[in-house]
């Protein structure tokens, strides 16, 4: 199912683009505002289809309480709101930025900077789209989303293989900024450390994968 359709794109990245025109270089390399507007028509295709295969993972759902964790430039809080749910949002490096897209497509979605400022709730939905490979204690953030996952809740995750293939792309594309410090096969061990148990994984793009997004619940 394509949610990430040709308006839906449309809208962020012509959003998204007068950000970068404003902004100093490379300042929004990691929140992936480039990676979606690039003049590459397959490099916007490999990050926008991400996103689409997350949130199909979330079709036959509504009305659900969901926290994006390391949101960014909210690219699902449009199809979240769609959905009518209470959203959401966390993160520290562009706390501004998701504060924007907030006020400019709901502005019933809640932006916090620290997970840690998140008492007392339980979300049916934790989104960690390619945000945990920057984060140097996994573990400690597993043990928050482990305390705000509600009874049958569920985490979407995604990242980087950062193998060979992605990282010559990543070069060939002109990023640069704070890089990675984890992978998604770390990630996914830290998981499994933790007290989570995975549903379903997919990788992309075959047969050269790219990233890896799975699904877990409480053990």
């Amino acid at each position: 199912m394509k949610i990430t359709n040709k308006e839906y794109k449309e809208f962020y990245n012509n959003f998204f683009y007068n950000l970068l025109k404003d902004s100093k270089k490379n300042f929004y390399d990691e929140s992936a505002l480039p990676s979606y507007t690039h003049k590459n028509s397959l490099m916007s295709f490999l990050f926008w289809n991400r996103i689409n295969t997350a949130l199909n993972l979330l079709r036959k759902k509504d009305n659900f309480k969901v926290l994006d964790f390391g949101c960014g430039g909210g690219v699902t809080f449009r199809y979240l709101t769609d959905k009518n749910c209470e959203i959401t949002g966390c993160d520290n490096e562009h706390y501004n930025l998701a504060k924007i897209m907030a006020k400019t497509i709901n502005k019933k979605i809640k932006i916090v900077s620290d997970i840690e400022k998140i008492k007392n709730e339980k979300f049916d939905v934790i989104l960690a789209l390619d945000v945990l490979e920057h984060i140097d204690d996994i573990s400690k953030i597993l043990k928050r989303f482990e305390k705000l996952l509600g009874p049958n809740g569920i985490i979407i995750v995604s990242g980087p293989t950062e193998n060979i293939f992605y990282k010559l792309g990543r070069i060939l594309a002109g990023f640069s900024g704070h890089y990675h410090v984890s992978n998604i096969y770390h990630i996914e061990k830290e998981f499994k450390k933790a007290s989570f148990q995975r549903k379903f994984i997919k990788s992309l793009y075959y047969p050269v994968p790219l990233f890896r997004i799975s699904l877990w619940i409480k053990k």
